[in-house]
């Protein structure tokens, strides 16, 4: 298709337009043999033969039907026509009506369409002149947060980078509704400052320090621009105590990485170091026994398992903890990072 396109270019752009014309008028038309074929061709006629690309600005007359069809090829084909044209300005205001389907292809299972809806969506939003509204906000930062774990470290940075457009974007329809999703960022985005990509690494360090503006936590954004990271964890734990349980899981979900410098950063953020040294000796010894499990994950495979499983006692331990600032662990936990 693609060497098809390039002889097009030495054609009168009257023919090419005529082809174009028909390229379109069969895509708008329900011929599934020829779908593929023909959206095949008509982007790599656009690719060819940039004087054609007017044309383009069709292909939101048929891009709805086809992205919501099961065929994944032609998600691809469509997808990766909108990134050829959204440059345009007035194109990517136009797209504004398929946020939502986009957003529900972040639940695709093929990482190459994940990925270039992550593009497609960025472009949008970042061409709009209205606010984002809040339904739509929502949606898209729930889809992204599990974006955060994926393998594929571009999709980890394009999800990133996507999460802290929409916080910029909703701050001026107002922050509320979006919190709850803020807050659930925060364990993920600190693992990932430890990530060995150093692009994705920095990603998280902006969107972090974004999210400490979105939520009003001038203490936390100045731990992270001095760049003390574990000071940032103690902070959280001391200032959101009623968070525990949740951070807890979120972190628990990390010790899975292949990478072990977030690996570490989970286990440390879990604060068993410093627990064991806690007032409560239940707690303690569940710190000691964890510790044991997490330092045998390498050699036994098994032990991430056992270790989900002692979490609930683990929890149970930690909601019978005396109050952190009274029980001293504020001091043993600095004392084990100086």
């Amino acid at each position: 298709m693609g060497l098809l396109a390039r002889e097009m270019r030495g054609i009168s752009r009257r023919l090419r337009y005529s082809i174009a014309r028909y390229l379109v008028e069969q895509l708008n038309r329900k011929k599934p043999r020829w779908e593929v074929p023909a959206m095949a061709l008509f982007l790599e006629l656009l690719t060819a033969c940039p004087d054609i690309r007017g044309w383009g600005v069709h292909v939101l007359q048929f891009s709805p039907r086809y992205l919501r069809s099961e065929c994944r090829e032609m998600h691809r084909l469509v997808l990766r026509c909108f990134i050829l044209l959204i440059d345009r300005p007035l194109m990517a205001k136009r797209m504004t009506f398929l946020l939502p389907r986009l957003i529900e292809l972040l639940r695709d299972a093929d990482g190459e369409v994940v990925g270039k809806t992550l593009c497609v969506l960025r472009k949008v939003l970042q061409a709009r002149d209205l606010p984002l509204a809040s339904p739509i906000a929502l949606q898209l930062a729930e889809r992204l947060l599990p974006l955060f774990d994926s393998d594929a470290s571009y999709v980890q940075l394009l999800s990133i980078h996507l999460f802290r457009d929409v916080m910029v974007i909703i701050a001026a329809s107002g922050k509320k509704p979006l919190r709850a999703h803020i807050y659930q960022s925060l364990i993920p985005l600190l693992c990932c400052l430890h990530d060995e990509n150093e692009r994705v690494a920095e990603a998280s360090r902006e969107t972090l320090l974004q999210a400490t503006e979105f939520l009003n936590k001038g203490k936390l954004r100045q731990l992270l621009e001095m760049e003390q990271t574990w000071a940032v964890a103690e902070c959280l734990l001391a200032e959101h105590s009623s968070r525990a349980d949740e951070y807890l899981r979120q972190s628990l979900l990390y010790l899975q990485s292949p990478q072990e410098s977030v690996r570490e950063a989970a286990v440390r953020f879990i604060a068993l170091q410093g627990m064991t040294n806690d007032v409560s000796i239940s707690v303690s010894n569940l710190a000691a026994q964890t510790l044991f499990l997490l330092r045998g994950t390498e050699r036994n495979s098994s032990t991430s398992s056992r270790l989900l499983g002692m979490y609930d006692h683990l929890r149970s331990a930690w909601r019978r903890r005396p109050s952190l600032r009274g029980s001293g662990w504020l001091c043993c936990w600095s004392s084990a990072q100086s």
